[in-house]
C-alpha cells in the first residue's frame, strides 16, 4: 500500500471537513439548532445579510439562506468553497461563496450580522486575531453583531484516539494536546486509509501546524473584542437554544458582540 503526505487544504478540507463531518451522527440536527441559535442571538430577520466567516463546505451558510437571509460565505480552502458552491447549486439556493483569508477580508458591503462557527477563530497570534475582529467590526452595520462559537477552555472535550469508517476508507485521529502555558490546543495528527486508491494518506507538517488553535478565556476574548471596537458583549454556555449563561462548566463558550 502506497504512503503519501497531504497538505492542509487537501487533508483537512476533503477528509476532515467533508468526509468526516458528514459521518458524524446527528450532525444535521446539530447544525439546525446552531443556526437557529445564531439567528436568535444576533436578532436577525428575513432579508438581513449575514457574513459566514470560515464557512467550510457551506453547511451553515445554506441553512442561513433557507431562513431567508442574504448570505456571504468565505473560506481559505478552494476545495471547500467548490463543494459549497456545488451544494448550493444542487439545492437551488443563492449563496455568495468566495475563497478568502479572514486576515485580509475585502468586502463590498455591510452586514447585519457575522458568524465564526465551529471554533474557527484563534488560528493566529493575538495581534493578528485582534485585527481580524477589527475587520469584522468594520464590515457590520451600526448595531450589527458578531457571534463566535468556541470550545470552553475550562471544560474541553475528552479527546481519544478513534477509528471512523468514512466514504472511501477509514480515518484514525489522535487526541488534541493542550499546551497550557501557551493557551494553545495543538493540532492532532490523523491518518486516512484510502481503500479506493489502496494508499495511506498522512498529514504533512503544514497540515499539522495550521491546525493549532488559541484557547481564549472569557476575559481574553472580551478584551480583544473591546480593543476591536465592539461595545456590548454577551456570553452563553451552549450553541443552541435556550440561552444559558456562560460558566466554567459550560459545554461551549458562545460570544456575541455588537458594534
Amino acid at each position: 500500500m502506497e504512503t503519501v503526505e497531504s497538505g492542509w487544504d487537501d487533508f483537512w478540507a476533503e477528509v476532515m471537513r467533508v468526509k468526516y463531518r458528514s459521518s458524524v451522527q446527528g450532525i444535521a440536527q446539530y447544525d439546525d439548532m446552531l443556526v437557529e441559535c445564531c439567528i436568535q442571538l444576533l436578532a436577525l430577520k428575513r432579508g438581513d445579510a449575514i457574513l459566514d466567516i470560515a464557512c467550510g463546505a457551506g453547511d451553515h451558510s445554506l441553512l442561513f439562506c433557507r431562513h431567508g437571509l442574504e448570505v456571504t460565505g468565505f473560506d481559505i480552502s478552494k476545495t471547500l468553497i467548490k463543494t459549497a458552491q456545488q451544494r448550493a447549486l444542487q439545492q437551488s439556493l443563492d449563496v455568495d461563496f468566495h475563497v478568502g483569508d479572514m486576515r485580509v477580508m475585502k468586502l463590498k458591503r455591510k452586514y447585519n450580522g457575522a458568524a465564526i462557527l465551529s471554533h474557527s477563530f484563534g488560528f493566529f497570534d493575538d495581534e493578528v486575531n485582534r485585527r481580524i475582529l477589527e475587520r469584522v467590526h468594520d464590515s457590520l452595520l451600526e448595531g450589527g453583531g458578531l457571534l463566535i462559537d468556541l470550545m470552553n477552555p475550562y471544560n474541553l472535550p475528552r479527546f481519544h484516539p478513534t477509528w471512523t469508517k468514512l466514504e472511501g476508507g477509514y480515518l484514525l485521529t489522535e487526541p488534541y494536546v493542550l499546551d497550557a502555558q501557551a493557551g494553545v490546543l495543538r493540532g492532532r495528527p490523523a491518518v486516512f486509509i484510502d481503500t479506493d486508491r489502496d494508499r495511506v494518506i498522512l498529514m504533512n507538517s503544514d497540515a499539522m501546524s495550521n491546525n493549532d488553535i488559541r484557547m481564549y478565556t472569557a476575559l481574553e476574548i472580551r478584551s480583544l473584542l473591546e480593543d476591536a471596537g465592539f461595545i456590548r458583549i454577551d456570553m452563553y454556555g451552549q450553541n443552541k437554544l435556550p440561552r444559558v449563561p456562560y460558566s466554567a462548566s459550560s459545554e461551549r463558550m458562545v460570544v456575541v458582540a455588537f458594534r
